[in-house]
């Protein structure tokens, strides 16, 4: 492979593959690679070497982090503090970048978050909780787990119970992620071979959160983005349903539900969300535009005309109307409409000839003729305009 250039997809297929065979090997010679880690390891970076001699550093780390959580992961003797350190020469050894201790110390700390070492991995994680929400939330559960060992003396719901040390300890690391508020899913050490532990940590603590703190909005917030990042419908159906009431009147979480109905099919909640926001916020733009939406997405006419009115009267920039006005008649096939549209703003707007351009050759797809190219133009089109208007929108403010 040596001299030959691949796509960093092919690359990205080809690692997945050589990880997937280590993994198999580490598991069929878990006591041999225990007792050879130098062996070990030097065969995986002759391996890599060989294969990808082009690969980024960050990516080569990257790929020893998910070989040494994997070690760590099947090895009997992971709970031994020596062969941990072990582990984590070998891999910092062969690892390229100047922060090659982070990502070892992260994957350590989490190998022992899943075994129930949480004293140890508080060691490895705690000076991480800024960089990834996980991460945080993963230190906060250690505190939680330990302070359930702690002796108490006074039942929880007694209004004289006193929380212990640790239990102090994980509502300090909450609050700290609430005024730090780290991104979540951010860093490829999260990407481990089993994440079913770390998914339970995580949503365990937003919820406990949510029950120490219930005014903090981060805890919606951030679940919500690991939400939709992972793919967990019925978790962001819970936290939208604590959302819309805790913070009914927050422009945020409406939003949020406005999308989710919209995403199930669900009209109805879709319009309730648009009217409960017009009313709340009657001098903001975005609910007006959001009915706007809705109506195309419904092909009402009736409906689209009345918000359009609105619209105008309200101050929506003109462009943005007749932008929308040309994908009504579109979708509707009113093609020859939709080509004076388009021709018109090109004239009066000259700066969004940039972006017409690209609407006449998705509206030629719209029209094409071809069932296949149709859906996936009219789908191109309604997530470009949207994401045009409600970027404008965002800079008229």
């Amino acid at each position: 492979m040596r001299g030959e250039k691949l796509s960093d997809a092919i690359v990205y297929d080809k690692l997945k593959l050589l990880k997937r065979d280590f993994f198999g090997y580490i598991e069929r010679n878990t006591a041999k690679v225990d007792t050879n880690l130098p062996v070990f390891y030097g065969y995986v970076i002759s391996a890599v070497d060989a294969s990808f001699p082009n690969i980024s550093d960050e990516v080569y780390d990257e790929f020893i982090d998910s070989i040494t959580f994997k070690v760590l992961d099947v090895s009997s003797s992971s709970g031994d503090a020596e062969y941990i350190r072990k582990v984590i020469a070998n891999a910092i050894r062969f690892k390229k970048k100047k922060d090659a201790e982070m990502g070892v110390n992260i994957v350590v700390g989490l190998k022992l978050v899943k075994v129930g070492d949480y004293v140890h991995a508080l060691d490895y994680l705690k000076k991480y909780i800024a960089l990834d929400a996980k991460i945080g939330a993963a230190v906060a559960y250690c505190y939680y787990a330990l302070s359930l060992r702690e002796f108490k003396t006074d039942d929880t719901s007694s209004r004289n119970y006193r929380p212990g040390e640790m239990e102090l300890l994980a509502r300090e690391t909450l609050l700290n992620l609430t005024r730090l508020r780290p991104p979540v899913n951010s860093l490829p050490q999260l990407k481990v071979d089993d994440p079913a532990f770390l998914e339970k940590t995580f949503w365990q603590m937003v919820f406990i959160g949510l029950e120490w703190f219930p005014s903090e909005k981060w805890f919606i917030d951030v679940g919500l983005r690991n939400a939709v990042f992972t793919g967990n419908a019925d978790m962001r159906k819970r936290l939208l349903e604590i959302g819309s009431e805790r913070f009914y009147s927050d422009i945020h979480f409406l939003r949020e539900m406005f999308y989710y109905n919209l995403e199930n099919r669900d009209a109805g909640g879709a319009a309730g969300v648009v009217n409960q926001l017009i009313k709340q916020y009657p001098d903001e733009l975005e609910p007006v535009y959001l009915g706007l939406k809705l109506s195309l997405l419904a092909m009402k006419k009736n409906s689209f005309l009345s918000f359009r009115k609105l619209a105008v009267t309200k101050g929506m920039p003109p462009y943005i109307l007749e932008l929308l006005d040309f994908v009504f008649d579109l979708l509707n096939n009113e093609t020859q409409e939709a080509s004076a549209r388009i021709a018109d703003i090109e004239a009066e707007y000259p700066h969004l000839r940039y972006y017409t351009t690209i609407l006449k050759y998705i509206a030629s797809e719209v029209s094409s003729g071809n069932d296949v190219r149709i859906k996936k133009a009219k789908k191109a089109l309604l997530d470009s305009v949207d994401q045009f208007c409600l970027d404008e929108l965002n800079r008229k403010k």
